[in-house]
């Protein structure tokens, strides 16, 4: 993939709408030698592309699909700095005729489907959201964040030594929320002893702190970790990055969240235990490519443990520190929610 600079025009617009686009928040793909491109926009939710986890790995999808040159695909992200921007993002790509738009979270839900019913030759690729009515041009890509959550609970049940996690989540919405839950009653079941989980949900403030707000997260997690937490779930965009660098200056585990952070936040990888993952590349990029192909199918689209569109991360460094028995009881569980036979808890949520 060849990055272009940026277009002049579309950038001084995303200034005034406090969105950085393509230098340090998008870039674009050269479509080559094609007579047609295939226009996909990718509008971000206020924890940009920097979390290093939610919205990069979706950008990573779109990157993906760009990269087979076959496609003709040009590429090109924006930013929202705060929620009053995300109806003006998409009405940007849609004034530079962008065929698809990726929509990344469940915060973009109300302004992705007004602006879908308002433009219906436009496709529209909400992750981890659906329309609350059928539409063509709309695919929702939502994920059992619950049955990772579990995964990752359990992990942290039979690893700690305290008998307390932690964990230090974004905004109360639907998709943190299955983490959370799926999370506490992961570690609840495979250790009895368990404590009471500690926890905590950032304050809804429409601001640009919204899931962009480490120093909060990493207050949050020293308090935790002075209350005897030993494993701390960092869920929530830059905010829970925050808690897992507390965790990693605290010598204690940490768990990532959305994708591997041992690689994508190498800062903390000496405390991850695991990530709960949800495999957000993979889904957007197989929307991409199936819009570009002219094979879209509108709807939604849901990713389970059954078909590995969520899961855990490796243990990496912590491989040593788990018996061969918690690895089996780990990969039981991992079995269980793949057939159904585990429930999470949060089935209905």
């Amino acid at each position: 993939m060849t990055l272009l600079r940026p277009c002049a025009a579309l950038a001084a617009a995303a200034t005034l709408l406090m969105a950085a686009a393509c230098g340090g928040g998008g870039s674009t793909s050269s479509s080559g030698g094609c007579s047609k491109t295939y226009k996909v926009g990718l509008v971000t939710d206020v924890g940009k592309l920097s979390d290093k986890s939610f919205n990069a790995n979706s950008w990573q999808g779109v990157q993906d699909a760009a990269a087979d040159k076959s496609l003709c695909i040009q590429a090109r992200a924006l930013e929202s700095s705060r929620s009053d921007d995300y109806a003006k993002n998409l009405a940007l790509f849609g004034t530079q005729g962008y065929n698809l738009i990726i929509a990344v979270g469940f915060d973009l839900q109300s302004a992705a489907q007004a602006y879908a019913e308002q433009n219906p030759k436009v496709k529209i690729a909400m992750v981890d959201a659906v329309a609350d009515k059928p539409l063509a041009n709309v695919l929702g890509l939502v994920f059992r964040e619950d049955q990772a959550g579990y995964l990752a609970g359990a992990v942290a049940g039979l690893y700690t030594k305290s008998g307390i996690i932690a964990g230090v989540y974004g905004l109360d919405i639907p998709p943190v929320h299955k983490y959370r839950v799926g999370y506490e009653n992961g570690a609840k079941a495979v250790n009895k002893d368990l404590k009471p989980p500690l926890g905590v949900y950032q304050p809804a403030c429409n601001c640009p702190n919204d899931f962009n707000d480490p120093a909060w997260g990493k207050a949050r997690a020293v308090e935790f970790i002075g209350r005897g937490a030993d494993v701390v779930f960092g869920a929530g965009g830059s905010t829970g990055n925050g808690a897992l660098l507390a965790a990693s200056q605290a010598n204690v585990a940490c768990v990532g969240v959305d994708v591997d952070q041992y690689f994508s936040y190498p800062d903390v990888d000496s405390c991850l235990l695991t990530s709960a993952e949800k495999h957000l590349s993979v889904a957007v990029k197989d929307a991409v490519v199936s819009a570009a192909k002219g094979q879209w199918k509108s709807g939604v689209r849901t990713f389970t443990a059954a078909d590995n569109g969520v899961g855990v991360a490796p243990y990496h460094n912590f491989d040593s520190k788990l018996t061969a028995d918690q690895k089996a009881k780990i990969d039981a569980i991992a079995k269980g929610l793949k057939d159904g036979s585990i429930k999470t808890g949060a089935e209905g949520s």
